[in-house]
């Protein structure tokens, strides 16, 4: 009898674009239906083709294995796949600009800077540029990778772009974690307490779309309200250290020499 089970584990990895090692650690986690036994060899079919795809689109939207293992363990009324499926489409509307790839020449004109060696490897080292086998390179980012190129005409070292990076990264995820933990205690635990219904699915997956736009609002409303305060302490300081003879923090004088002591009479 056909069953649609025709792939062995290495038909399976080939066609999921995957390891043969990958496919064992995921079935290892349980992330994988069990294969069907014919004596001692195992097959698989499209479902078990189809978890591997949603696995790996999840995995490509941030989530990590720990986390789609406990949604495949813990889906109360419904299948794996609909809770996968579910939580891949709630993941839909905040989904980042695709990786752009393209040859390594075409680089600096995409960013419209010079990349020397010392900022092929800023931005290699940090993750913002993947080189590829075939003289191509990937950008995760592009929108960040453009934002600062644009910051780099403006005169702003690549090296302290890097480093205001990393402490960007930090606070926008305090943010982001804290707008989902409040649709986490509200919609999702509503949600959850009435036990998923799925005439409900819609509804939520409405929410979850609206809520980006509504935290990038509110995100930027506020930094429109800080920005105009930033930049008049910056103002004020530079003011008092013309006033006293010295440039700012670095207690240089507008000619770049050290301010005159003061005589005593």
């Amino acid at each position: 009898m056909d069953t649609g089970h025709e792939m062995t584990v290495g038909v399976l990895a080939r066609r999921a674009g995957m390891t043969v090692r990958n496919v064992r650690a995921h079935a290892a986690r349980g992330l994988l239906p069990p294969p069907h036994l014919q004596g001692r060899t195992g097959y698989y079919g499209p479902e078990h083709l189809a978890r591997l795809d949603l696995i790996a689109q999840l995995q490509e939207q941030g989530f990590a294995l720990a986390a789609i293992e406990r949604l495949v363990t813990a889906t109360p009324r419904q299948s794996a796949e609909e809770a996968l499926a579910q939580y891949l489409h709630m993941l839909a509307p905040w989904a980042p600009e695709p990786p752009l790839e393209m040859p390594l020449a075409d680089l600096p004109g995409w960013l419209g800077v010079a990349v020397d060696e010392e900022t092929w490897g800023s931005l290699v080292d940090a993750h913002l540029v993947q080189t590829l086998d075939d003289g191509r390179v990937r950008v995760p980012n592009p929108g960040l990778v453009r934002a600062g190129a644009e910051a780099v005409r403006l005169g702003m070292p690549l090296s302290a772009l890097v480093d205001l990076r990393e402490e960007l990264t930090t606070h926008v995820g305090a943010v982001t974690a804290s707008f989902i933990d409040l649709f986490r205690r509200t919609v999702w635990a509503d949600h959850v307490r009435d036990g998923l219904p799925h005439e409900r699915h819609g509804q939520v997956l409405d929410v979850v779309g609206a809520l980006q736009p509504v935290a990038a609002q509110a995100l930027l409303a506020a930094f429109r309200e800080e920005m105009p305060r930033a930049i008049s302490g910056f103002l004020d300081e530079v003011s008092d250290a013309f006033e006293s003879g010295s440039a700012g923090p670095t207690g240089s004088a507008p000619g770049g020499s050290p301010p005159a002591a003061e005589s005593d009479g």
